[in-house]
């Protein structure tokens, strides 16, 4: 039988956010212990907060927002890749592993053992300027890390983002890959539909049916 896990972090209030992004803030506004007639919250929180995709339109300025976006990305085969030894994801590590014919890849790092309550750390896995080429000519078209950025804290020119978004690879951040065994699932990523938004939250599972499943030692290409 089909196994769903999900690999999408909660959002609560004071979670860690990229620095300069607004703190988020869920405020319940009606109770129902204070004789209102119903629970109801509100959310305020930045669109790239806790597990989110970025859309074109986050760099590039005449990009797609996320009501744009082709919804035949949400869903597919994905390679779930451990490099949580790794401090930099390159073209060279990438040649490691079969990645061609997925269509989309998520890098778990040592980043997957915070719980987004820790103060915003900037020494993160991220992903290097070759690698999203060789991910882009290998026709990856969605690329996710349970990292805030998929790109370095100290870039000043966002290669990454740019090279993947200009040609339309989803970006999905802040997963949750801590208790998953790296290889071949089916992925569902569905981002909230926000009209012209740059980003959105997004709810992603994976799905384990023993078919599409591999184990860790078999995901490496002949080398």
């Amino acid at each position: 039988m089909a196994r769903m896990i999900d690999v999408t972090r909660p959002i609560f209030t004071n979670m860690t956010v990229w620095p300069g992004d607004d703190s988020v803030l869920i405020e319940r506004v009606s109770s129902i212990l204070n004789g209102n007639k119903a629970n109801i919250s509100n959310i305020h929180a930045c669109v790239h907060s806790g597990t989110h995709v970025d859309a074109p339109l986050h760099f590039i300025p005449d990009g797609k927002s996320v009501d744009r976006l082709d919804i035949s990305l949400f869903t597919g085969t994905v390679l779930v890749i451990d490099a949580e030894n790794e401090k930099h994801i390159t073209e060279k590590f990438l040649k490691l592993f079969s990645i061609k014919g997925c269509k989309a890849v998520f890098f778990k790092t040592s980043y997957s053992g915070l719980s987004l309550d820790e103060p915003f750390d900037a020494n993160y896995t991220a992903v290097e300027p070759d690698a999203a080429e060789y991910l882009v000519g290998l026709g990856v078209k969605v690329v996710g890390i349970d990292t805030l950025s998929v790109e370095k804290y100290d870039t000043n020119d966002f290669t990454v983002h740019k090279t993947l978004l200009r040609n339309e690879v989803l970006i999905v951040e802040g997963l949750c890959l801590k208790d998953v065994i790296p290889g071949k699932y089916k992925y569902i990523c569905m981002p909230a539909l926000i009209k012209d938004s740059d980003g959105a939250p997004a709810r992603v599972v994976l799905i384990q049916d023993g078919l599409n499943s591999e184990r860790e030692g078999d995901i490496f290409a002949d080398h």
